[in-house]
């Protein structure tokens, strides 16, 4: 499992079809969130993330620990 640690996506589907990802302290957030910056992922662990858009994950398969938004 890869681990992305302190990154900002602020792009639309940003990690889009991301399979088996660890996301620590991320953020996303931006003028071209509104679209699910997770859409059709699965295996995503997000922990301590902020979550600005109203659907970050979308229909994805996805687990989020201690995920704020």
């Amino acid at each position: 499992m890869n681990t992305l640690e302190n990154m900002r996506f602020g792009k639309e589907r940003a990690l889009y079809a991301s399979r088996g990802l660890t996301l620590q302290n991320c953020r996303f957030e931006g003028a071209e969130d509104g679209e699910s910056a997770l859409k059709e992922s699965a295996e995503i662990l997000a922990r301590d993330c902020f979550l600005i858009s109203d659907i970050p994950y979308g229909m994805s398969a996805v687990r989020a620990l201690n995920a704020v938004k």
